[in-house]
C-alpha cells in the first residue's frame, strides 16, 4: 500500500532525477553540438512529463502527512516548490533564458525535495493512535 513516507522518498528521488538532468544537458549541449538543437526541445518535453508524475505524487504525500502531522507550513513549502517547476516549465524559457531556467528549476527542485524531507520526518515522528494505522513510527 502507498503512505505518504514512500511517496515521499518517490518524490526526493525525482527531484534528484530532475536536478541530474539539469546539470548534465548543458555538458550534454556543448559537447555534442549537432544534439543541441534537439535538447532544447527535449529538455522542454522532459520537464513537463516529469510535471505529470511529480504533481500528483507530491500533492498525495504532502496530503496524507499533513493530514497526519497536521504541520501545514510543510504543505505550504512543497506548494512553493511546485509553483516554481510550473511556472519554470511553461515559461522558464522566455522569462530566465537556458541558464535562468536551468536555476530556477533547480530552485523549484530542491524545495519541493526539502518539503518532502520534512513532510517524512514529520511523519516519522507522530505518533499514531489508530490501531489500524498502516505507517510505522520511531518512537
Amino acid at each position: 500500500m502507498l503512505n505518504s513516507n514512500t511517496l515521499d522518498k518517490f518524490a526526493i528521488l525525482l527531484s534528484g532525477a530532475c536536478l541530474i538532468h539539469c546539470l548534465i544537458t548543458p555538458v550534454l549541449v556543448t559537447a555534442l553540438p549537432i544534439v543541441s538543437s534537439s535538447t532544447l526541445v527535449e529538455d522542454l518535453l522532459f520537464h513537463q512529463l516529469m510535471l505529470w508524475v511529480v504533481l500528483p505524487t507530491s500533492f498525495v504525500a504532502l496530503f496524507l502527512g499533513c493530514r497526519k502531522h497536521k504541520q501545514l507550513a510543510i504543505a505550504g513549502t512543497g506548494i512553493v516548490g511546485l509553483s516554481i517547476l510550473v511556472a519554470v516549465a511553461f515559461f522558464g524559457h522566455d522569462w530566465f533564458g537556458i541558464t535562468g531556467e536551468k536555476i530556477a528549476t533547480t530552485i523549484g527542485g530542491l524545495v519541493l525535495a526539502l518539503s518532502h524531507y520534512l513532510n517524512y520526518r514529520a511523519c516519522q515522528n507522530t505518533t499514531c493512535e489508530d490501531r489500524n494505522c498502516s505507517t510505522q513510527h520511531h518512537h
